[in-house]
């Protein structure tokens, strides 16, 4: 019994560093083929659209301060958690729905998008996502 807790602690964990390392995966063939999102921030300059810039920054930086949470001690930590992983989507929601009209082509179905198909690290951050869900479900007092 004490084997399954201590996997359910890391589930957390691993939801938010595969959230983390699917920010540096290439993301949306929209981006450009081999796109990820470090190079969608350094791609946009100063040339007024930071709509991609702002979400890529808000998911890395949620899904690493939630990562941080883990390893360090504070009160209520658990709600720290479910704030950290509410930030991390909804930068990426932001980036999904205010990027070209990926969000149109949502009901359309993403078998029948061409030119703009989910890479592997939009799968990683979206399993992180679910991931960490599940393991900060489990796991709250």
């Amino acid at each position: 019994m004490g084997k399954k807790n201590s996997v359910v602690s890391y589930l957390y964990l691993i939801g938010l560093a595969l959230v983390a390392i699917g920010c540096f995966l290439p993301l949306w063939t929209a981006f450009g083929g081999n796109a990820n999102g470090a190079s969608a921030i350094s791609y946009l300059k100063d040339d007024g659209n930071t709509v991609r810039k702002i979400g890529v920054i808000l998911t890395l930086l949620g899904a690493i301060a939630g990562i941080v949470l883990c390893f360090v001690k504070v009160k209520s930590v658990g709600l720290l958690k479910l704030v950290s992983l509410i930030v991390s989507f909804a930068g990426g929601a932001y980036v999904f729905f205010n990027t070209s009209d990926a969000a149109k082509k949502i009901g359309k179905g993403l078998a029948k998008i061409t030119n703009s198909a989910p890479s592997i690290g939009f799968y990683l951050i979206l399993a992180g996502w679910i991931i960490a869900l599940v393991g900060w479900i489990l796991k709250r007092d």
